[in-house]
């Protein structure tokens, strides 16, 4: 007999894909209004892809990534499934292993995770495996957030993988999961965002936007996650990425500046006016 009813997964289900597809849209949805359209003239100067080749397709990334979420849910509910028959380390009171282990398993996560994306996603580079699988996402050329999970069926299975064997044996408790889940939202969503959000220092050691928007534009290198350090190590950093990062914050601040001087009455101008004053 099966230690859970069928209206009991089902719930979880639901459950897990309507908190997973709510914080996506309330984070890529943030993040487009505020850049593509409250900011598409404002931080124009940060926009990576200054005259795109192709336009972006937010409705189509949308689609891809509510059915990603779909299949990452699944997969999710499957774990749960997996920790009622006992055969996971799941654990579901935090003062089994109290708050330091919680945020440290959140760490670990994120480590684990973006040693085993590079890998897999070197492998979805693959010729064979590119042209079946991998091309879709690479087929949002001038990505907006919305393509943040924008995968083919069996990319969205591999992307969430890594999740399964590590709960089998590190103690993981599922709001650790979740905090670890928003994390990965945001920052891919970042990733995604098509304008450069950080300093140019930041582009040494972690992943910014300009990073994964040349992977998608050029269609090699680049495969990490959050830290750029697989990449460094492999070779697979395109040479201009850093100078890239650093054009883009110079051709910010000059805008910045610009801006600013405008904003700014000369001093002749004052002059005039408090002389016009006088006269009168």
């Amino acid at each position: 007999m099966l230690p859970f009813t069928g209206w009991e997964i089902v719930t979880v289900l639901g459950v897990v894909f309507a908190l997973f597809l709510g914080h996506f849209l309330v984070i890529a949805g943030a993040f487009y209004g505020g850049f593509w359209i409250w900011g598409r003239k404002r931080l124009a100067a940060r926009r990576i892809q200054q005259q795109p080749l192709r336009v972006a397709r937010p409705l189509r990334e949308l689609a891809f990534s509510v059915l990603s979420i779909g299949l990452f849910s699944v997969m999710l509910a499957g774990l749960w499934a997996l920790d009622r028959f006992g055969l996971t380390a799941v654990y579901w009171q935090v003062s089994e292993f109290g708050w330091i282990w919680f945020l440290l398993s959140i760490g670990i996560m994120a480590l684990v995770h973006d040693s085993y994306y590079y890998w897999a996603h070197r492998f979805m580079h693959h010729p064979r495996v590119f042209r079946r699988v991998h091309k879709l996402h690479h087929g949002f050329h001038n990505p907006t957030p919305f393509a943040s999970y924008a995968f083919h069926p069996l990319e969205a299975v591999i992307e969430v993988a890594w999740i399964l064997p590590l709960a089998l044996v590190m103690p993981i408790h599922p709001g650790a999961l979740a905090c670890y889940v928003v994390f990965l939202t945001v920052l891919n969503v970042i990733s995604h965002l098509g304008y450069e959000t950080y300093p140019s220092w930041v582009a040494r050691w972690f992943i910014t936007s300009t990073h994964h928007n040349l992977h998608h534009t050029r269609g090699r290198g680049h495969f990490m996650l959050y830290f750029n350090i697989w990449d460094r190590l492999m070779g697979t950093n395109a040479h201009d990425y850093e100078a890239m990062v650093e054009e883009i914050n110079q051709r910010a601040r000059k805008e910045r500046l610009a801006h600013a001087d405008l904003q700014t009455p000369s001093t002749a101008g004052v002059l005039q006016g408090v002389a016009a004053v006088r006269l009168q």
